[in-house]
């Protein structure tokens, strides 16, 4: 039987993967329209934050899960706009600025891309942060 401390922190890294992926889907383009995608930018460094604290949590497995989950979430949430209304828009007469055509391709690869440099990080920097009881 597993340790309660071990469901906590699954849980506490499923929980923050899945609001990672829906609050950075809902925040990317912010600025993207005025060429300065300040939302796009804290949303990465959000993830990135996260999936280190995952990695702290966990280890790579953790980083893992946190890296699966907050992906599948921001692209299920990409996959499911209609015809009328959309949450990832790729494309369209409205957007004009270099940020606004291509933050959404840069939000759903961005989001892998960064949790595999922060898999690579040392593993000293995760064991620094680390609450050996």
């Amino acid at each position: 039987m597993p340790s309660q401390s071990i469901i906590r922190d699954v849980l506490c890294t499923v929980i923050s993967a899945l609001v990672i992926g829906i609050v950075g889907t809902f925040t990317y383009r912010l600025g993207a329209a005025y060429n300065v995608p300040y939302g796009l930018v804290l949303s990465l460094l959000i993830v990135a934050f996260f999936a280190f604290l995952a990695g702290v949590r966990g280890g790579i497995w953790h980083e893992l899960l946190h890296a699966v989950i907050a992906s599948c979430a921001a692209w299920y949430l990409a996959l499911q706009g209609s015809i009328t209304s959309t949450l990832v828009v790729t494309g369209g007469a409205a957007l004009t600025t270099f940020w606004s055509i291509n933050a959404a391709y840069i939000w759903l690869y961005g989001i892998i891309f960064v949790h595999v440099v922060v898999a690579f990080l040392p593993s000293k920097w995760l064991r620094a942060f680390r609450d050996d009881e």
